[in-house]
């Protein structure tokens, strides 16, 4: 892969990570620790990588433990990069473990210097929220998750402070890039739908006609691209398995398989994406399905609205 231009920052987009504290098998069928392990050993020649995302759920099990190994994998490899790392809550995770670990989800500096951070106590119905400045762009994280449920929400807490966020003279004059777990774009599943981002329309309104260039979005396992409020919307690859969008819409079944996303976002708001698969052990094979039946038990327990 070319060695981003001058001036561009190049992000390694992951998302849908799943680990486990204890290493039990996400769905019973892939142990996404190494997964995440091949995959960044295969990205180790991606050369440029000044910021690194993970996207929300993190965790399967939402214990610290699960974020230490995140911390451990995806932070080493950063650090060694010499990149900052940013992460945020999706609706497997648990806002303590995840912050007692992972603090508001910016850890790692430029240079891939850890950054320091006063642990403050917030109680579970705070969404988390952080920003960091990266190559002369705002980075801002925006936790759409909703504690016990699995579709996602742009709280008004998290708009008043995405907004008072985009409005600060930040010393970024390349612009701001807005990293969230639920994307603000259709779904492909009956499944996905139930457990889609409620209100992409109040993020739009917050965005539109502001310094963002992109947002980075996960949740579906499968790489989308799309738009809210005239900005661009790249949702990454899952860690953990490969939704497939070209099956039954009220099914839902996924394969096993691991990939992420790079983006160049230039100097002057300029886009380049690929996805990157990385061959894992019974690629291709189903990893998970649920029929119609089930997808309806899953939908019901997920508390839509």
């Amino acid at each position: 892969m070319q060695t981003p231009a001058p001036g561009t920052l190049r992000v390694l987009h992951l998302s849908d990570t799943h680990l486990t504290g204890d290493g039990a098998l996400h769905q019973g069928t892939v142990d996404t620790s190494a997964a995440l392990d091949a995959l960044l050993e295969r990205l180790d020649v991606v050369e440029g990588v000044g910021l690194v995302v993970v996207s929300g759920d993190v965790s399967e099990d939402g214990s610290p433990e699960s974020y230490a190994a995140l911390l451990e994998r995806a932070g080493g490899w950063a650090e060694r990069h010499g990149a900052a790392l940013v992460t945020v809550p999706g609706n497997h995770d648990q806002r303590e473990g995840f912050r007692q670990v992972l603090a508001n989800g910016h850890v790692l500096g430029e240079g891939g210097r850890p950054l320091m951070h006063t642990m403050e106590y917030h109680p579970p119905t705070v969404p988390v929220f952080g920003q960091s400045l990266v190559a002369n762009r705002r980075i801002v994280t925006v936790d759409t998750s909703v504690p016990g449920a699995g579709y996602g929400e742009v709280s008004e807490e998290s708009r008043t402070r995405l907004r008072s966020a985009l409005a600060e003279e930040s010393g970024a004059p390349y612009g701001s890039v807005v990293v969230l777990h639920h994307p603000p774009l259709p779904a492909p599943t009956a499944l996905h739908e139930a457990l889609r981002l409620q209100n992409p329309e109040a993020l739009a309104d917050v965005i539109r006609g502001t310094d963002v260039r992109v947002v980075l979005a996960g949740h579906y396992h499968h790489h989308f691209a799309g738009s809210v409020g005239g900005v661009p919307v790249l949702v990454a690859p899952g860690v953990a398995n490969d939704t497939d969008v070209i099956g039954a819409y009220g099914e839902e079944s996924a394969y096993v398989g691991t990939g992420a996303l790079v983006v160049d976002v230039a100097e002057d708001g300029a886009l380049w994406s690929t996805p990157v698969r990385v061959p894992v052990a019974g690629a291709d094979q189903v990893a998970v399905h649920h029929d119609a039946e089930a997808v309806a038990r899953i939908v019901a327990a997920a508390g839509k609205r």
